[in-house]
């Protein structure tokens, strides 16, 4: 496809830009029929080679920008899609809609891949990220707390609260989250996004731990302690993702990425990972603590999880 065609910012063909002739635009869309353009919204189309090699996050980005370039008035990107312009994780998977939010009185509705959320907004409530209108951290996460599912509000609110997990804001401390919410009085959801909020830690790595977090609290298993540190013999401190004291037991939560992704790995290969994290469970257990080690299907089946607790002495209230 023509150089000249895509968008300088955004790589994105909009058939209905000055710079496209008619003759152009028939081209894209026929294209678009053959299979070798993707329609993300109408009037705007990207490369269907380059959008199949888009991780599913960018993949919502390319259709925020879609739906923003077809718009004469700049929307402001909210909830959803605004927790994934701030980085966010989302559980349990990417939206399908884009979603905006709009004054309470306007008459824009849901339709053609927009999601609408009718909310009064402070001006502190909007941020421009590069030419973009988002909903703030502080505000999407508070939006996210009223209307999402529990795992995707206290998924999000984790890695808010944690000290390095994110790159594109800083690090919130749950008073500014509990004081955004009772501010917001009697509006729809307030007493829903306390509960997210009030259950919601500063330790989780990662969504998984945050998922498990909530299966063994929804499963009625004593609350863990989180990132709990022990002495490494050979010099040092290991860090476990949950440990229950009371009863000298140690849960670890073993994704993928642990094993396998570089920024986990500090240069060593998979296999020299699988026998550190030996070495690591060896010392624990010497100390006098069990270990009980589970994956993300146990978490999604949580019979699974909860046979792995039980067998591990812990008591379970329901």
């Amino acid at each position: 496809m023509d150089e000249h065609l895509r968008d300088p910012r955004t790589g994105l063909i909009l058939t209905s830009s000055s710079s496209i002739t008619p003759s152009e635009a028939r081209q894209v869309r026929r294209q678009h029929r053959l299979g070798s353009s993707t329609r993300l919204h109408r009037g705007v189309y990207a490369e269907s080679e380059r959008i199949a090699d888009l991780t599913p996050r960018a993949r919502h980005l390319a259709q925020v920008h879609a739906i923003v370039e077809t718009r004469r008035i700049r929307p402001i990107i909210g909830h959803l899609s605004a927790a994934v312009l701030w980085g966010m994780p989302i559980r349990p998977a990417m939206p399908t809609t884009v979603h905006v939010v709009v004054p309470p009185d306007s008459s824009i509705r849901s339709k053609n891949g927009v999601t609408v959320h009718r909310e009064r907004l402070l001006e502190e409530d909007i941020v421009d990220v590069g030419g973009l209108l988002v909903t703030s951290p502080l505000r999407t996460l508070i939006d996210l707390a009223r209307i999402s599912p529990f795992v995707t509000a206290v998924t999000a609110l984790d890695f808010a609260l944690h000290d390095r997990r994110s790159t594109l804001f800083r690090p919130l401390a749950k008073a500014e989250l509990l004081a955004g919410v009772t501010a917001l009085d009697a509006v729809r959801g307030t007493s829903r996004a306390l509960r997210a909020v009030e259950f919601s830690r500063a330790g989780a790595d990662n969504a998984g731990e945050t998922h498990s977090r909530i299966v063994i609290a929804e499963l009625g298993f004593p609350a863990p302690e989180l990132q709990v540190r022990h002495v490494n013999p050979r010099g040092g401190y290991y860090y476990v993702d949950f440990e229950w004291p009371e009863f000298r037991r140690i849960g670890e939560f073993d994704g993928k990425g642990k094993y396998l992704k570089p920024e986990y790995l500090d240069r060593m290969s998979p296999g020299d990972a699988v026998f550190e994290e030996k070495i690591r469970e060896d010392h624990l257990r010497s100390d006098g603590h069990g270990v009980s080690r589970w994956i993300p299907g146990d978490v999604n089946k949580r019979g699974r999880l909860r046979g792995i607790l039980l067998e591990a002495g812990l008591p379970c209230s329901r």
